[in-house]
């Protein structure tokens, strides 16, 4: 793993791909929706790829259910820790504005977070220019100026609607933090970058409401 100093803490560079715990249990890679929520229900740790797909681990690193960040103190890689919720606030206030310029442009901390390729989509306006309107546009990728190499990685949803379970692989991507908030990269964000605290993370451990079965990714901080 390869860490980058951003803030007071050093940051791994990539979404964590970590598949056995500090004493060499193995955690499972389910291999589809049946598997992913049986483990789940049985309160054991899993992982998975996106779409269930292993030729996204390589890029994006693997997407891991709730208890993994439950038991994550005996879980990640020794001399790391899961990222907290004030980490990723102090990423955020090291980085600069989370306000973007103009509805035209990301902001200042999306920029340097996210990776310089690979995600996918454009913010088009149209401009007067003298008589002539002409349509401009900026890509939504970064300049990964912070070395974090935030990739569109997308996440898993606790429920599947229609045939589909996995959302935003190419234009988003959500991480777990050791206290159940929810970092993460969206459309809906207006071009920010969203970072979300929970109130009640016992809705992640209760079988009646289907959170239980989310997956995010995980990033690591060195200790």
């Amino acid at each position: 793993m390869n860490f980058v100093k951003i803030g007071k803490n050093e940051w791994c560079t990539e979404d964590a791909r970590f598949t056995q715990s500090q004493n060499g249990d193995l955690i499972p890679i389910a291999k589809s929706i049946a598997e992913w929520d049986s483990y789940c229900l049985n309160d054991d740790y899993c992982c998975c790829a996106y779409d269930f797909d292993d030729k996204n681990i390589k890029k994006y690193g693997l997407i891991y259910n709730v208890h993994v960040v439950r038991q994550a103190e005996s879980v990640v890689p020794e001399g790391t820790r899961l990222a907290t919720c004030d980490d990723w606030c102090d990423l955020i206030d090291t980085l600069g504005s989370n306000v973007p310029k103009d509805k035209y442009s990301q902001s200042e901390v999306l920029l340097k977070l996210k990776s310089d390729k690979g995600w996918v989509g454009k913010i088009i306006w149209n401009s007067l220019e003298g008589e002539e309107w002409k349509t401009l546009t900026n890509p939504l990728t970064g300049t990964n100026e912070s070395g974090f190499t935030a990739l569109p990685g997308g996440y898993k949803d606790s429920d599947m609607f229609g045939d589909k379970i996995f959302y935003e692989k190419g234009k988003g991507v959500s991480w777990w933090t050791l206290d159940f908030a929810n970092p993460h990269v969206s459309a809906n964000d207006k071009n920010k970058f969203g970072l979300f605290n929970t109130s009640n993370a016992d809705r992640f451990f209760d079988l009646k409401n289907s959170h239980y079965k989310l997956g995010r990714y995980i990033r690591l901080v060195k200790l």
